[in-house]
């Protein structure tokens, strides 16, 4: 979902059992809402062939689309949800995500902005403004059970749990300030709705989006300091030297990552927080990839897309070693060769503490 805790912690789903009440209006809120009926019935018209434009965002078919290299990527929102596009409560403008049909119309209704909704298949227009839906306000973090229909299962609740609140982050970290040390961002809710501090982003949503964007999963269990991965390159040698243009196999001895766990590229994509095995150590896979370089004691940053080979090295190792062939070799030149553990996700893997040695390895060798 769009975002994926925000109906309970920052705006409960809207109910005509509320009851009347005052609403305070900020100047901005009657043209959000009509912002959104517009989007909305914008929305009507496209469909998964529609231009548009990459980074875009919108709803095709009741979907939640992102447009990525000139065509809309279509993702179905969860069941009894609908996509649409919503007024900001807090700021000027829209957000688009999933959503049930009524919570939509409610909080367009809230604005006192009137027409059309988005959903006009599912028949469900938006209330006129004479009616009254006043968003609930949202549960209590202490509650313990799941909310909005999640029952108990905490995985599937819509509720911040008390258990899970990091009241660490609402310190900034700023009390004894090093020199240049810069104030940390703040939360009290575990920056669940983080991503609607950056509206101009779509969701990662498992996509690798090249123009950016915001992810909203957390980082997961972070594995301790006995338990951190790290890497060595056995072949090729770091000054080594291979003949041009012929086959090689790259071998790397990785301990403390579980390797073998790897979850799809194209739609899983940092999707899922980091865990780890029984034994502490996180479950993922690693990658190599080669830079070529303008010799061997270059000092200019290297530009990290145009690297001539690539691999995610995906299979469990084999007695401690992960190995991979670069069919064809390389043309002469010199080179680097770095890995890239990570998590099952393909997020990078976290480690308990700051100060540690490199959780990769990094070789140079010649081609000649």
């Amino acid at each position: 979902m769009k975002f994926s805790a925000f109906v309970a912690v920052s705006m409960a789903l809207a109910s005509v059992s509320a009851g009347p009440a005052f609403v305070r209006r900020a100047s901005f809120t009657l043209q959000n809402g009509k912002d959104a009926i517009a989007l909305n019935q914008k929305f009507q018209s496209l469909s998964a062939n529609s231009p548009c434009q990459t980074g875009e965002d919108a709803c095709v078919d009741n979907k939640f689309a992102q447009c990525v290299n000139g065509k809309f990527v279509l993702q179905q929102c969860a069941g009894g949800l609908v996509c649409a596009a919503l007024p900001l409560v807090n700021s000027a403008g829209t957000s688009i995500t999933c959503t049930t049909p009524a919570d939509r119309d409610a909080r367009i209704a809230a604005t006192g902005a009137t027409g059309a909704s988005n959903n006009a298949a599912a028949g469900n227009a938006a209330p006129s403004a004479s009616s009254t839906f006043i968003a609930a306000p949202a549960p209590s973090a202490s509650a313990v059970s799941g909310g909005n229909g999640g029952g108990n299962d905490a995985q599937s609740s819509l509720t911040l749990l008390q258990s899970v609140i990091a009241t660490g982050f609402e310190n900034d970290g700023q009390d004894q300030p090093l020199a240049g040390q810069v104030p940390s961002l703040t939360s009290s809710n575990n920056f669940i709705n983080f991503c609607a501090t950056v509206p101009n982003l779509p969701i990662t949503n498992g996509l690798q989006i090249k123009t950016g964007s915001c992810n909203p999963a957390p980082m997961g269990v972070i594995a301790a300091t006995t338990n951190m991965p790290s890497s060595k390159f056995q072949f090729p040698k770091n000054g080594g030297k291979i003949p041009a243009n012929q086959n090689f196999t790259i071998k790397m001895a990785i301990q403390h990552l579980e390797t073998g766990h790897f979850t799809n590229a194209s739609n899983n994509y940092f999707a899922a927080p980091q865990v780890v095995n029984a034994q502490g150590d996180i479950q993922g896979h690693s990658h190599v990839v080669i830079d070529p370089l303008p010799s061997l004691d270059s000092t200019t940053p290297t530009d990290p897309t145009a690297f001539v080979f690539f691999k995610g090295l995906n299979d469990v190792a084999q007695n401690g070693v992960l190995s991979v062939e670069v069919g064809g070799g390389l043309p002469k030149g010199a080179y680097r060769l770095a890995s890239i553990n990570s998590a099952a996700n393909h997020q990078p893997a976290l480690v308990a503490v700051a100060q540690h040695g490199s959780l990769d390895d990094m070789v140079y060798f010649t081609v000649e």
